[in-house]
């Protein structure tokens, strides 16, 4: 693709124009799968990052410099994407070792990947009753890794608003936890604080 004929693509795609969204997935949805692909090593896994940098590219299609290296800038998009599902990946990882460790000790006899399971179920359920605001930001906080400025910066407000939205989601899903006993009082300290 020329460069004259990029930079009026990514011109449309700016005002949000969905064929131009179209051409460029069209154009750039291979190159983004490889790449994410040699990170990875997984088919399932590079789509979804194909699926995300693209949704990513559509929700700040406002914030797109026409002037700039437009593959380029798709790539970082894709790059930070991939770093984000390695952190993620690392995450769980460490957070079902932790508590495999702990329900061995606990009890020789029962099966950590469905407590886990379990509890995870219990923590989703209580997520649903926050407030949209406060299950968004602790999402941002707890499930993509952001920190209170990434997530102030994202959302346009202040840190300080971040940190009390935390502060209340923690709370009360300490709160609605505790009558699950002891271990999912645990489970909270090990995944969510």
């Amino acid at each position: 693709m020329s460069n004259g004929k990029e930079k009026n693509l990514v011109k449309k795609l700016k005002k949000g124009d969905v064929h131009s969204f179209d051409e460029v997935f069209k154009v750039f949805n291979k190159k983004v799968y490889f790449f994410s692909f040699s990170y990875l090593k997984n088919k399932e896994d590079a789509e979804g990052i194909v699926q995300e940098v693209f949704l990513s590219l559509w929700k700040n299609r406002a914030k797109l410099k026409v002037k700039s290296d437009f593959q380029a800038y798709l790539f970082t998009i894709t790059f930070n994407t991939i770093k984000k599902r390695f952190r993620k990946l690392e995450r769980e990882k460490k957070h079902l070792g932790a508590y495999s460790l702990f329900a061995n000790v606990r009890d020789n006899h029962s099966n950590p990947q469905q407590e886990y399971t379990h509890l995870n179920q219990l923590l989703e359920k209580s997520l649903e009753q926050l407030p949209p605001r406060q299950k968004e930001i602790f999402l941002l906080s707890k499930k993509e890794g952001l920190t209170a400025e990434e997530i102030a910066r994202k959302l346009e407000i202040s840190k300080r608003t971040v940190e009390n939205h935390l502060f209340r989601a923690k709370t009360y899903l300490k709160s609605t936890l505790l009558d699950e006993g002891l271990l999912t009082v645990l489970f909270f300290w090990l995944f969510v604080k």
